[in-house]
């Protein structure tokens, strides 16, 4: 299978972005197991993705890029990318709301967002 790592996808230790056969898929390492249960058990995934928060996830039954894989989740498609550094105030106010409700619901279950770069 012809897979690539998206170039961008180089910063977290804990997994990488890569498309294959025009899908696009996001590898967990074996290092982040124990959060990603934790996200997924606690019910924060589930509760964000019905809120609108977070682009929801199948976990595919494709295999990873490297012995490390834990999981190898594929996105909901979306259709347009945007920037930030495109976005108007309001879409900037909306977003900041959007990372700090993210934080709230994720504290009070004892997690918290680890990457809120306006990029992700």
């Amino acid at each position: 299978m012809n897979s690539v790592v998206n170039a961008a996808s180089f910063r977290d230790p804990s997994g990488f972005v890569f498309t294959r056969q025009g899908k696009v898929f996001r590898q967990v390492s074996a290092s982040y197991r124990q959060n990603y249960d934790r996200l997924m058990q606690t019910g924060l995934y589930a509760k964000l993705v019905e809120a609108g928060l977070l682009v929801a996830h199948e976990e595919a039954s494709d295999e990873g890029l490297t012995p490390d894989a834990y999981r190898v989740l594929q996105p909901e498609y979306i259709p347009f990318m945007s920037y930030p550094y495109e976005w108007c105030f309001s879409q900037l106010k909306d977003a900041a709301l959007a990372t700090l409700q993210i934080q709230r619901e994720a504290l009070a279950l004892g997690m918290s967002l680890k990457d809120a770069s306006a990029y992700n």
